[in-house]
């Protein structure tokens, strides 16, 4: 059931509060609008603003009963197009929007794809995701702000960096959950009316991190309840149960196909992939024994299964597809795709994640929008906080408080466009998920800032190990030139420094004023 938002609610209390006297209802006109402005909140958009301040700059504030009903005549018209344009009289939907789909890719780095052009990306593996590319736009380098999920997700979702939307790690005793209180791309799209739904594939993308705010079908993806996942191991660490609480793509595309049937526009539909996490979640076993067989080399058999788990899933997204242009949803559909962060797969002499080399942090981005470009490559530098924005840009609605990402709409329309900055950290000292610290003790706490010539990975407790690189001349990564370079390691490391994102102590119990203090500061409370 859709869910009135606040626009809906007060307008027509504004107006029934008005109608019945008509002695009154002009002189009443001037408190009417505040009541709207007061009452609207940000559920408005930015002509519908525009017309709300024409009507009352031309209401006209006469005492002639003649001239009154004169001029009801000319403002309940106004007031029923306001009414129309906040979706009101049409079961609470807006007017000819378009739905959107966001796939997000847990654990593919961009590489894997075929359209990326790059080894590993050959065309026959992902042509699912090339034939998206084809249609919309690619952008060369975008940037994760973290090679950890549930922090990644969160910073697409609400178009902030971790130190903003405080979601830092996976497991601590604060710091682990998006406060509600954060619009996120399912609440704005929720309250101007959308039809919302999640279809998930793993426990780190669950209630459990807050991401089901907003939404009003959530599918998990796990089989327990979301707060008893974790268990405390006997070294101090937290774990989950990966076998139990993560399902494969073709099951989550399943869930979603029958959601997308039965719902009518404008939906907005979140499909999360988990499959290239971990060799556990594998695709048939005839496909597995086909296409790779039980290998000699284990390095080669693990990249190789990698590479299968990613062509699976690109099917599975090819299904989704298809459902959208059975249903003729594709052509009014706004398309992401986007991975929440790579995998090593052995580059920098390491496999999983956690770390912010480029095979981690740079994830592919596919946009097609119904009245977008076509084939377009983007090569700036962008972020994947700039989605959210960018998304309601297309759809002509204003982000409520601060956002850091920008609308990616004028690179997608081939215009200019203020080069970017990107940032990312990981925060392994402090997350007691992170296992990793035995083999990588200098991964401890790593923070990265980057344009589209350099890049820093900067390590506080050991400035000495810190790294640079000319990501134009060594895009692998190879040569550090962080003793080389001190005039662009102090720029980069300024941006750092100036972000407030250094984190030097354990995160505590969540104090409420801290936490409210923090979101005042970026503008969502008064």
């Amino acid at each position: 059931m859709i869910r009135a938002n606040k626009t809906m609610i007060a307008l027509p209390v504004v107006l029934w509060d008005r109608v019945p006297d008509m002695g009154a209802i002009i002189e009443e006109i001037d408190e009417g609008y505040h009541a709207m402005v007061r009452f609207a909140g940000g559920g408005l958009s930015s002509s519908n603003w525009a017309t709300i301040n024409r009507m009352k700059s031309r209401a006209p504030i006469e005492t002639n009963l003649r001239r009154r009903s004169r001029a009801l005549r000319f403002v309940l018209p106004l007031l029923a197009g306001i009414l129309a344009a906040c979706g009101v009289g049409n079961g609470g939907k807006p007017d000819h929007q378009f739905n959107v789909l966001l796939v997000t890719l847990d654990t593919i780095r961009a590489d894997r794809l075929g359209s990326y052009g790059e080894e590993g990306g050959t065309p026959n593996r992902t042509p699912r995701f090339d034939a998206l590319a084809a249609d919309g736009v690619r952008f060369e380098l975008a940037i994760s702000s973290a090679a950890v999920t549930p922090v990644s997700h969160a910073s697409i979702l609400t178009g902030l960096y971790p130190y903003q939307h405080g979601l830092r790690v996976l497991h601590a005793a604060s710091g682990f959950r998006l406060d509600g209180a954060i619009p996120t791309l399912t609440s704005t799209l929720s309250e101007q009316g959308w039809t919302t739904g999640a279809f998930l594939s793993a426990f780190p993308v669950s209630e459990h991190f807050g991401f089901d705010n907003g939404f009003q079908y959530f599918d998990n993806g796990i089989r327990n309840e979301a707060d008893n996942v974790l268990e405390a191991g006997t070294d101090g660490r937290v774990r989950w149960n990966v076998a139990k609480n993560q399902r494969r793509s073709d099951v989550t595309t399943d869930q979603a196909l029958e959601w997308l049937q039965k719902t009518e526009g404008p939906f907005f539909a979140w499909v999360h992939y988990w499959d290239p996490h971990d060799s556990m979640l594998r695709p048939p076993a005839d496909l597995v024994e086909r296409e790779i067989g039980s290998g000699t080399d284990q390095d080669d058999w693990r990249r190789a299964l990698y590479d299968l788990e990613v062509r699976f899933v690109d099917e599975q997204f090819g299904r989704l597809v298809d459902g959208l242009k059975n249903s003729g949803a594709y052509d009014n559909t706004i398309i992401i795709v986007v991975s929440d962060h790579g995998e090593g797969l052995g580059d920098h002499d390491w496999w999983t994640h956690r770390v912010l080399y480029q095979e981690q942090i740079r994830v592919p981005l596919l946009i097609r929008a119904p009245n977008g470009a076509r084939n377009r490559v983007v090569p700036s530098l962008v972020r994947t906080i700039d989605i959210y924005p960018t998304v309601l840009d297309w759809l002509g609605i204003e982000p409520r408080g601060h956002v850091e990402g920008r609308s990616l709409r004028p690179l997608m329309d081939g215009l200019p466009d203020e080069p970017r900055t990107a940032y990312a950290d990981q925060l392994n000292l402090f997350d007691s998920n992170a296992s990793m610290l035995k083999r990588r003790p200098n991964d401890d706490l790593v923070y990265c800032a980057m344009d589209d010539r350099w890049k820093l990975i900067y390590r506080p407790r050991n400035p000495g190990l810190s790294e640079l690189y000319h990501l134009a001349d060594d895009p692998g990564e190879l040569i550090n030139e962080y003793e080389n370079e001190p005039e662009e390691v102090a720029r980069l490391l300024q941006i750092l420094e100036e972000s407030g994102g250094f984190v030097d102590e354990p995160f505590g119990e969540s104090v409420d004023e801290e936490a409210r203090e923090r979101l005042k500061a970026l503008g969502y409370l008064n």
